[in-house]
């Protein structure tokens, strides 16, 4: 621990400048060092691994900024509802007639006309509640959009997520390919250099080297480029500590959902459905707004001296304009919104078909032909490897072999992807969140 006594009185000025200069700087030096260590601390959390299920990739997605758009839209739907159940608000009249200020013996007060008199609009035909009722609907469809649009966030972040946790099993698979090829090529340049193998056969597993090599970088592209589109999806900013945890090799079943029971939960006919029930309810408003609303007026007149009231009634005269082009065009709307919702019906029959087809397919290939054929392919090699270096086995049908054995690796993973895809296709037709 540094302690730092003060000069006696007897020390010369520049002794104690110089004294001074060696604090400031012996502080200044501890505080940098307390903040290289924050930083370095800071840099280690931000750089150490974070496991991300797909689980926790939808649930920050639902935090989003798209996801709050979808929200702040029923909010506005939600201040239509509230302003739709609000009542005319009554007006105020205040006038003065016959005002001769120029006149000889003039009097305010007795001699002018003044009025003071409050006027209502009286809604007639349940108008509010038929304003509300059109407002209520809208605010059940904007809901189901919401939600909707929310499985549709949750459909694309689950399809990058495969894709990204595809791109990376891919790599790996490449990288312990290489591995294995690196193997080769330091057991052939031992025979090589031993005499025991002839320099082509170093040149053609160095080839091969040199193609899986390849491979493995174009893969490292696909990992980062998989891995942004990700974090786009969530709409969170790309961090290379953040790591997929949820395995590809994972394919637990999809339960099946009666056809019915997909109609009834699916969110896209659910707002399309309140979209008929709001188009309904708009015809019931406009034939409602066809009939005029009185307006009551009453209050205090008074007319040369004398104190009156005054009471009266308007009441426009629908010879013209009985709402007629309104109501026109709501019953339209109500045929539009009827033909909407048999073409989403239809829409998701045939959504359900296909994906639920797809799903089937690619499930009878993941558990019934994907392991046989990886199994196959693994024992060939196997074989392959052990004839050729005991010298029963030419290097071309080696190399083959190999080549054979990624190739169905590769294909067993993008099997795997398409598994998921298939997956999140049929939930988001049975309208599953993800």
């Amino acid at each position: 621990m540094m302690q730092i006594q003060t000069a006696d009185t007897t020390t010369s000025p520049l002794c104690r400048l110089a004294r001074l200069l060696v604090i400031a700087v012996l502080l200044q030096a501890a505080a940098f060092a307390q903040t290289v260590q924050n930083s370095e601390t800071v840099q280690a959390v931000q750089n150490s691994p974070t496991g991300l299920t797909l689980h926790e990739a939808i649930v920050r997605a639902e935090l989003s900024p798209a996801a709050h758009v979808a929200e702040e839209q029923v909010n506005v739907v939600r201040g239509q509802v509230r302003q739709a159940g609000l009542g005319p608000n009554p007006r105020i009249y205040l006038s003065t007639e016959d005002v001769r200020p120029w006149a000889d013996q003039f009097s305010f007060a007795n001699n002018t006309e003044d009025y003071g008199y409050l006027a209502q609009t009286v809604e007639v035909d349940r108008k509010r509640a038929k304003r509300v009722e059109v407002a209520r609907a809208n605010l059940r469809r904007s809901e189901a959009e919401q939600t909707f649009q929310l499985q549709v966030i949750a459909g694309r972040v689950a399809g990058s997520y495969w894709a990204a946790a595809a791109s990376l099993r891919v790599a790996d698979l490449l990288q312990q390919d290489l591995a294995a090829v690196d193997d080769m090529v330091r057991y052939h340049k031992e025979r090589v250099d031993a005499g025991a193998m002839r320099g082509v056969d170093l040149l053609r597993i160095e080839i091969e080297r040199d193609r899986v090599f390849v491979a493995l970088e174009v893969a490292h592209r696909d990992v980062a480029l998989t891995r942004l589109d990700l974090f786009r999806q969530i709409g969170i900013p790309p961090s290379p500590s953040i790591v997929l945890t949820d395995q590809i090799d994972a394919s637990d079943p999809l339960p099946p959902v009666a056809l019915e029971i997909a109609l009834t939960q699916r969110q896209d006919i659910l707002a399309a459905r309140a979209a008929v029930a709001a188009a309904d309810a708009d015809v019931t408003l406009q034939h409602a707004l066809a009939f005029p609303d009185p307006d009551l007026l009453g209050g205090y007149k008074r007319n040369s001296g004398a104190d009156t009231l005054f009471a009266s009634i308007q009441l426009p005269l629908s010879f013209r304009n009985r709402n007629q082009g309104e109501i026109e065009r709501a019953r339209a709307q109500a045929r539009i919104a009827r033909a909407q919702l048999e073409q989403a019906q239809l829409l998701a029959r045939s959504d359900i078909e296909a994906a639920s087809q797809t799903y089937d397919t690619q499930r009878r290939i993941v558990h019934d032909l994907l392991p046989d054929m990886r199994g196959r392919a693994k024992r060939n090699l196997d074989i392959m490897n052990d004839a050729y270096r005991t010298g029963g086995l030419d290097l071309l049908r080696y190399i083959d072999a190999e080549r054979t054995e990624i190739e169905v690796e590769l294909s067993a993973v993008r099997t795997l992807s398409d598994y998921h895809q298939s997956v999140l296709r049929l939930q988001l037709a049975y309208g599953v969140q993800p």
